[in-house]
């Protein structure tokens, strides 16, 4: 089989790999959505095919739209922080109290166990400790940092689509996801999400046209960004494999594309090298970055009576005993969890995705600081949650529809472009290995920014529009 048929092959098989998980989700949602309440899943439906419409209506410059894009996400944001707010709970209040003693150049967290088992969390940590010590405390800094980065993730979203759709079409692409309401629910949380999410899309962005200066800055961000929340290993592998299938698809010869290989990998162990001698040459934690539990997400995710979620169980079975002992014994597990059987493991791989890709968590993160039954504006806070929770629903189901459509296009067509085969890696990545490791339905958080672009797609399928494909921010003329 010659290079270009291989590059081919393994386009396909991403492609058909992310339309059969497209599908499913769809149907679990629509599915969920018969449920009561349904009306409203209707109605967000027809707000979402509003918002496409109205965004096509008056095409803004690229800087115009992406300054209404920052200011229509940082305002929402902030509504939210302001309105609702939050109150750190469970991981992010583990975070945010070693933060405190951080800025206050104390070290008492590591006396916890959590700190050294997952002491990666210490980049974070770093992070708000920063800003702890920069604006005094209080969460207000943190919570309005992450309404900069959402914001900033809104403009990455626009900016990638104009890499790939006419300019009206990345705009109501953009426009929905600014609209889209489940990241906000989260404004307000202590979460290291919003700014991990804002890191690796612009490394992304960064890396679309894969020059050694952007190879080796991309490396540096998804390091970076693996500091804030450790997903790079995904995402990097996506990358390297994008890289690969790029170069075969082009018909380059394979040292070039194994070259840019090894200067995206390179610079992202030497940075994230960097990053785990400076967390451990300051004191900040002995263990750097390290991940001192590596089974346990894979103890969680492959217990089939918590459908692969967290549960209290395993973490009295395996997180009370010593490391060594612990780790042993987890590794057992994982062994005899996996022995259960193809029929049983695709069971439970198909209840995982129902709870990753259909539960409503975001809600409990987002209003669980408040009593249910307090009244706010015309309803109490449970009524605004069933409301919201269908009216995003309803978005959502919109976005995956219009996603499907942009995979059965590419599957037409070839994704013609690197990104569009990027995006296809990062979703069938991010999906596949959460088959395997823990799930909540917040984890989706990271690959949705991919789904409106990849919606983007779709419905520049169904509804294609006149003009280039790429816009240059400077709105000189292509030459």
């Amino acid at each position: 089989m010659n290079r270009t048929r291989l590059g081919t092959l393994g386009e396909g098989v991403c492609l058909f790999c992310a339309l059969g998980f497209c599908i499913l989700i769809l149907l679990q949602n629509l599915l969920r959505a018969a449920a009561p309440l349904g009306l409203v899943v209707l109605g967000g439906l027809l707000c979402a095919a509003a918002v496409l419409w109205l965004g096509g209506r008056v095409v803004l410059s690229v800087r115009g739209a992406l300054l209404a894009l920052f200011l229509l996400r940082l305002a929402i944001a902030l509504g939210v922080i302001f309105f609702i707010g939050g109150q750190p709970i469970q991981d992010f209040q583990t975070m945010y109290e070693a933060a405190q003693e951080l800025a206050r150049g104390e070290h008492g967290y590591l006396d916890k166990l959590y700190f050294f088992n997952w002491a990666y969390q210490t980049g974070f940590v770093a992070y708000e400790a920063l800003l702890l010590k920069l604006f005094g405390p209080g969460q207000l800094s943190l919570q309005l940092m992450n309404a900069l980065w959402m914001a900033g993730t809104g403009c990455m979203v626009y900016l990638l689509a104009l890499d790939i759709l006419p300019r009206r079409t990345a705009q109501r692409a953009a426009l929905l996801y600014a609209l889209y309401p489940a990241p906000y629910f989260l404004a307000g949380v202590l979460t290291n999400q919003h700014l991990a999410v804002f890191l690796f899309y612009l490394a992304f962005y960064v890396m679309r046209k894969p020059s050694v200066p952007r190879l080796l800055a991309a490396g540096g961000l998804l390091a970076l960004g693996n500091a804030v929340r450790a997903l790079a290993a995904v995402l990097l592998l996506a990358a390297v494999l994008w890289l690969l299938l790029g170069g075969l698809l082009k018909k380059e010869s394979l040292k070039p594309a194994l070259l840019r290989c090894a200067l995206l990998a390179g610079s992202y162990f030497l940075a994230f090298a960097l990053l785990n001698f400076g967390v451990t040459a300051s004191g900040m934690n002995p263990e750097g970055l390290a991940n001192n539990q590596p089974m346990w997400k894979f103890v969680l995710g492959l217990n089939q009576e918590s459908n692969g979620s967290w549960n209290q169980a395993d973490y009295d079975a395996y997180l009370s005993l010593p490391t060594q002992e612990g780790d042993a014994a987890m590794r057992a597990e994982v062994k005899h969890r996996l022995s259960a059987g193809p029929v049983r493991l695709a069971g439970l791989a198909v209840r995982k995705s129902g709870v990753m890709w259909g539960a409503d968590e975001y809600m409990f993160w987002g209003f669980g600081h408040l009593d249910p039954q307090a009244g706010l504006g015309p309803f109490t806070v449970n009524q605004w949650t069933q409301i919201l929770a269908r009216g995003d629903k309803g978005v959502y189901i919109a976005a995956f529809a219009l996603a499907l459509a942009g995979f059965l296009g590419w599957v037409r067509d070839g994704t013609r472009g690197r990104l569009p085969l990027l995006l296809t890696l990062v979703f069938c990545g991010y999906y596949a290995v959460h088959l395997i490791l823990e799930v909540q339905s917040r984890y989706r958080y990271f690959l949705m920014p991919a789904v409106f672009l990849i919606a983007g797609a779709g419905l520049e399928l169904l509804w294609p529009q006149p003009g280039p494909r790429q816009v240059r921010l400077d709105n000189s003329p292509r030459r």
